[in-house]
């Protein structure tokens, strides 16, 4: 019994190590533009481009800046900060949000900070934490806190599947979350996305993207809200 429970101890303290050695997406310092087509029951047809930068500052903590412009005027901001430890068959992290999204045809902006704890591994990648939200006219009144409206906690979300493992070439996800780079819904408001990326080389990759969001509680009312597709491209230096 002993002489197993020692091999047993040897096996697991080689394969550990292994195991952790998991690489997810990109892995380097890279930028990112996109251009997309977005219609919703608000604003009707609109386009849109993004940009975005990706910093592995080291192999325990990562950065990643977004920002976007469209034609409804709806511009917005986004930075995560992610520390990330290697664990068996997988990898846990921390990340923290800020997203702010001005709101320029309606006259009013908000900004959201989130914190949440995740799980990834080469199919499955799982997160779940809580943000704040804070909704402010704009321009602002500094003479007056009549303006803002604070929602105090909400719980975030995000589950991604993946067809290939995260290392292949080319891959394709389907996700379920209220978290995108640019905003967090309401923990009752659910977004449907689909991804796709092919490396065609050591530095260059590109990507497609669907969105999908329904309306009503829970989408009970499962009345169309807003679609979006988008496609563009990321360099990896």
């Amino acid at each position: 019994m002993n002489k197993r429970l020692t091999l047993l101890i040897l096996m697991v303290a080689v394969m550990l190590p292994a195991m952790a050695q998991v690489q997810f997406g990109i892995n380097r310092y890279s930028v990112r533009m996109n251009a997309g087509y977005n219609h919703n029951t608000t604003y009707g047809s609109h386009a849109g481009v993004d940009f975005g930068a990706f910093m592995p500052i080291n192999e325990h903590f990562e950065m990643q800046a977004d920002l976007r412009f469209t034609t409804a005027n709806n511009h917005a901001l986004g930075v995560q900060l992610r520390p990330k430890f290697a664990v068996p068959a997988g990898e846990f992290f921390l990340e923290g949000r800020l997203l702010f999204n001005l709101y320029e045809r309606d006259g009013y902006n908000d900004l959201t900070q989130a914190i949440a704890v995740g799980y990834r591994m080469e199919y499955v990648s799982f997160q779940v934490g809580m943000s704040t939200r804070l909704i402010m006219e704009s321009p602002y009144d500094w003479h007056s806190n009549s303006n803002i409206i604070v929602e105090p906690f909400n719980i975030c979300y995000r589950l991604e599947v993946f067809v290939r493992p995260q290392t292949s070439p080319w891959n394709i996800s389907l996700c379920a979350s209220n978290m995108t780079d640019y905003q967090i819904e309401r923990v009752w408001q659910p977004v449907f996305m689909a991804n796709g990326r092919y490396n065609i080389n050591d530095h260059w990759q590109v990507n497609l993207g669907a969105l999908c969001k329904p309306t009503g509680m829970f989408h009970l009312n499962a009345k169309y809200y807003a679609a979006e597709v988008r496609a563009g491209f990321v360099y990896q230096f």
